[in-house]
């Protein structure tokens, strides 16, 4: 079954150096995609209310889609909000906090120059029109590979200052590159998350709410066929 978790990153267009593309989604691409979804008769939930949902139900709510992105980049403000606000959609956009502000080729993909991140007053801002924020870790350092004192820090550091900066609770967190083992999301589950998500493809089988896979939306998706058959096995 196909994760009902849309995983987005940049919703702009690549530019000529870029060599990596697959992180870019063209913002009349994802306009497109969410008419799609809405047509099909699928609703949005953040990824808090997905969790809510399961907690109490034990399964995810039927054509129900949690769409997501990581990183945190400036254009999920310029690009992707007016289309979320245009379509009614919600959305979770999970933060690499040490990026705020910051202009910077940290979580760029290899071969791409440094990348603008939001600001503080935009996920204010952001925040303040309904767009959830959710923890990335503080550095993006693949929790797999640190000391359990280290994943602590990335976790706390994280959460406290983006409830500091939207003065809401921070309920969700996403495995920087998807990476975890079990000491990670166990640090994750002593740190309040309550949903924690991956980028790995997996069946929604014996589901655990702190590894939970996504279906990653790639540039190529752009065409409505390749999208459409992500979403197939949906219901």
């Amino acid at each position: 079954m196909t994760s009902p978790f849309l995983l987005y990153h940049k919703i702009d267009l690549p530019t000529a150096d870029v060599k990596v593309r697959g992180a870019f989604t063209p913002p009349k691409a994802f306009a497109r995609q969410l008419e799609t979804l809405i047509r099909l008769g699928f609703t949005f939930a953040t990824a808090s209310e997905m969790a809510e949902y399961f907690l109490e139900n034990g399964e995810f709510a039927k054509r129900t889609v949690g769409i997501t992105f990581d990183d945190g980049w400036k254009d999920n403000l310029t690009n992707a909000l007016p289309i979320l606000q245009r379509f009614g959609a919600k959305a979770t956009i999970f933060l690499v906090t040490s990026c705020l502000g910051k202009t910077t080729d940290l979580v760029t993909a290899e071969g791409e120059g440094p990348r603008e991140h939001l600001s503080v007053e935009d996920v204010k801002k952001m925040s303040s029109e309904g767009v959830e924020f959710g923890s990335h870790t503080h550095t993006h350092r693949h929790l797999d590979k640190l000391e359990l004192s280290n994943i602590r820090t990335e976790l706390t550091v994280s959460k406290a200052l983006i409830e500091d900066v939207t003065q809401k609770p921070c309920n969700t967190f996403a495995y920087p590159a998807g990476f975890f083992n079990d000491a990670a999301k166990e640090a994750v589950k002593e740190a309040g998350f309550k949903i924690a998500l991956t980028t790995m493809y997996s069946p929604l089988s014996g589901l655990d709410r702190f590894a939970l896979n996504r279906t990653e939306i790639l540039r190529r998706d752009r065409f409505m066929f390749r999208f459409r058959r992500k979403l197939a096995s949906l219901s």
